[in-house]
């Protein structure tokens, strides 16, 4: 697995967890820490260890979550593209006022279901985290560190791959 693999998946797990994407969001734009980034934290094997097994934790429950994700809007008669149109046309009055009143229905329903299922996701991500001796923030500080540290990110990646 490639290094922008894997801050990629774990860009999608934080957002699910509902960490701040900002603070994720410069995985490649920038290989230096931002500089509101706290310093430097040590990682020892142990924690790469913890954190590794919770990654691939919570890279399952994102993969079992995700279909039930598309099913839910499915079943209320959107494609998922037409689900993220109209998600995204939320943003403007001028856009919103272009979707059809049933579509606009559809999408309450369905935006019902995935903000359930992603509540669950996220809770089941953290007792994961947990389950692994490590709290939410150690787990967010260790992936921040791995962006900034080449080295850190390729022991996971080499982790991720045994």
């Amino acid at each position: 697995m490639k290094p922008s693999t894997l801050f990629k998946g774990l860009l999608a797990a934080t957002l699910l967890l509902g960490v701040p994407a900002a603070a994720v969001a410069q995985e490649q734009e920038t290989p230096a820490p931002a500089p509101a980034q706290a310093a430097p934290i040590e990682v020892t094997e142990t924690q790469i260890d913890q954190f590794v097994s919770a990654y691939q934790a919570i890279q399952t429950i994102q993969q079992a979550v995700q279909a039930d994700l598309v099913a839910a809007v499915e079943a209320q008669g959107l494609t998922v593209d037409d689900y993220n149109a109209i998600a995204e046309s939320q943003q403007s009055p001028e856009a919103a006022a272009e979707v059809p009143p049933e579509q606009v229905e559809q999408f309450a329903a369905a935006a019902e279901q995935v903000a359930t299922l992603r509540e669950g996701a996220r809770t089941e991500m953290q007792a994961a985290i947990e389950a692994e001796a490590l709290t939410v923030e150690e787990f967010e500080q260790i992936m921040a560190q791995a962006q900034a540290d080449p080295a850190l990110q390729q022991v996971i990646v080499e982790r991720l791959a045994e």
